[in-house]
């Protein structure tokens, strides 16, 4: 029996110009991380991650806890399908339109401009709103990825980490809240789309999710663990 644990990324750089930065919180997240897995003894045979700068840079976190205790991890494998959705991409396409036209946004905007206090909870209310849309296929943009391509590229990536994963090993697998919440739904053939991408607002910066991996069976062991942050340090994007 194999044992495969999906790693959320540190906390990235919202509101940034460029959001697929680790904050500075966010690297200290993924260095406590590995200093927790170290403490637990917990060695990996094979390490996946997926292609964005936040998820490199969290396994990169992490390995550099093991070197400085003279501990080796796997050279990783880059994944494409393990990348998270473009969610965030196509609500800035699509925003403009949508804020003249979708009653609840704005109200949402009305809001932020009677009072910019309101600013970020409206933002991630509207983004809320908006994923949950894109998700049912209620909102498309062209050129840019469906969230049903997404689906089918996570399984796809799913699919090559479960056959590179032999029997009796430990995996760890560096990706997204949007991504491990898609592959939790796989393992649990959840299939309203609106509940797995609600999921994603759930999962916490730099939390692991584990599965149990035998004889082509894949089963959910836990979800969204966070044993290494105390309260101040836990973060949702």
């Amino acid at each position: 029996m194999s044992k495969l644990y999906f790693f959320r990324h540190g906390q990235a750089s919202l509101g940034a110009e460029n959001y697929d930065v680790l904050s500075d919180k966010g690297v200290r997240q993924a260095q406590i991380l590995g200093e927790y897995l170290l403490k637990e003894n917990i060695s990996f045979d094979k390490i996946f991650v997926g292609p964005l700068d936040r998820q490199i840079d969290t396994f990169k976190a992490v390995e550099e806890q093991y070197r400085k205790n003279e501990k080796n991890l796997p050279t990783p494998i880059i994944i494409k399908g393990l990348k998270e959705h473009n969610g965030i991409e196509t609500m800035k396409i699509a925003l403009p339109d949508l804020i003249k036209t979708d009653p609840y946004l704005i109200t949402l905007e009305k809001s932020t401009k009677r009072d910019p206090k309101n600013a970020m909870r409206n933002a991630m209310l509207g983004f809320q709103y908006f994923l949950s849309e894109w998700a049912e296929g209620n909102i498309t943009v062209e050129g840019m990825p469906t969230w049903k391509e997404f689906r089918a590229d996570v399984k796809e990536g799913l699919d090559q980490v479960l056959k590179a994963t032999a029997k009796g090993e430990t995996v760890g697998i560096f990706s997204s809240g949007g991504t491990i919440s898609a592959i939790t739904a796989e393992c649990l053939g959840l299939t309203t789309e609106k509940a797995v991408a609600e999921l994603n607002f759930s999962i916490r910066n730099t939390s692991f999710s584990s599965f149990l991996y035998t004889n082509k069976k894949f089963n959910l062991l836990s979800f969204n663990e966070l044993p290494h942050l105390k309260k101040d340090m836990i973060t949702f994007v």
